[in-house]
Formats: C-alpha cells, structure tokens, sequence
C-alpha cells in the first residue's frame, strides 16, 4: 500500500494505490482489491452538490456491508446483530471515506452541511484484513462541479488489470 502526495502552488494532492509485491495479485487479493474498486466508484458516484459527508458515509456503509458479505468477511448474523453506533463493516473499513483537500491534505470542512461545487475530496475506502494480513486502499482526488464531480486522477491506473500490466515492465 503506497499513500503519497504532491503539492503545487500552496495546494495538496493525496493519492493512494495497492500493489501486490510479486506482481501478481492472488484470487483472494483480487477479490477484496475489487470490492474496494467498487467502493471507490460507489462512494465517487455519490459526491456531488447537496449531500453531506455524514450522509454520504452512511451510503457508502451500506454498499460497504453488502460488499463484505460477498467476499465473506461479514455474514448476515453479524449485519442482524450489528450496534447501530457500531456498524459490522467497520472492523474492515474503519478510517473515513473521504475527507476535504486544499491547502492540507486533511484540510478543514464540515461533515454536516452539504457538500457545493468548487469542494475538493479525496475518496480513498480501503478494507483492512487483519487475520489474513491483507490491506487495500485505493485514493483518488475528486473536485466538486455543478452537476456532478471531476475525478483528478482518473488516468492513472487503478483497475487489477492495469496494476499487474504495470507490474510485468
């Protein structure tokens, strides 16, 4: 997992991508690489004018509940008997989804009023297995347009595919 940043002109950026070390993810690595993808589109999908980050997390939980019962990190027991303030997803994806970017790379907004054009995001789930001694995290920038939003990075490679092609040089 390599998390690392740039800055130009007083402003920062934040990206992060996982690799496998040999070149090659396995299936189990692929699999849970590709549930985070589909967080990391889901969850970029959702930013746009009029949502706040507190709804938005609360979206990206769901989708992350339903992906982790998928690749069996979750089992419907653990979502029935979840506590509220204590959602079963979290023991995999406990950092925030995203946060505001600008002249830190943690920069200063509110999670409660609704996101507007002009804001800059990062949108980085990541699922961290602790037992199998696996974490993935995928993190690219998002600025806030009128209609929808801007994926800064949206030319570097991020898919399975694209890393091991990268990987084989």
């Amino acid at each position: 997992l390599m998390d690392f940043g740039a800055s130009y002109g007083g402003y920062n950026a934040d990206l992060t991508r996982t690799i496998p070390v040999n070149g090659k993810f396995t299936r189990r690595q692929k699999a849970v690489y590709n549930a985070c993808l589909h967080l990391h589109d889901y969850a970029k999908s959702l930013l746009k004018p009029g949502i706040s980050i507190v709804e938005y997390t609360d979206k990206v939980g769901e989708e992350a509940t339903q992906q982790f019962l998928k690749i069996g990190l979750l089992k419907k027991s653990d979502v029935k008997n979840e506590d509220p303030d204590n959602r079963a997803y979290r023991k995999y994806l406990y950092h925030g989804i995203s946060h505001h970017l600008g002249i830190d790379v943690h920069d200063l907004g509110t999670r409660t009023e609704p996101i507007k054009a002009g804001m800059l995001f990062t949108v980085e789930p990541g699922i961290y297995i602790e037992e199998e001694g696996m974490g993935i995290r995928i993190e690219n920038n998002v600025w806030i347009t009128r209609n929808g939003n801007k994926d800064l990075f949206k030319d570097i490679p991020i898919t399975v595919e694209e890393i091991e092609s990268i990987m084989k040089k």
